[in-house]
């Protein structure tokens, strides 16, 4: 579990929606320490074989998404 900003986030929730993406193999999520949130979020990410994918359209991807 990931505690940010008081809020607690699950990693394996996140790793289930972002494997959705169709240019995406794996992933990972993990908390880093952050002064003003407590801790952040941070992503490792494996793509499917020669798949390419920018930082922007994974960003794109979870604002679109997430909020459902």
């Amino acid at each position: 579990m990931i505690i940010r900003g008081g809020v607690n986030l699950y990693p394996a929730e996140i790793e289930q929606y972002i494997v959705r993406h169709p240019l995406i193999a794996d992933a990972s999520i993990f908390g880093v320490p952050d002064e003003k949130m407590g801790e952040e979020l941070c992503a490792w990410i494996r793509l499917k074989p020669g798949a390419k994918v920018s930082e922007e359209e994974i960003v794109e991807f979870f604002e679109n998404g997430m909020t459902e």
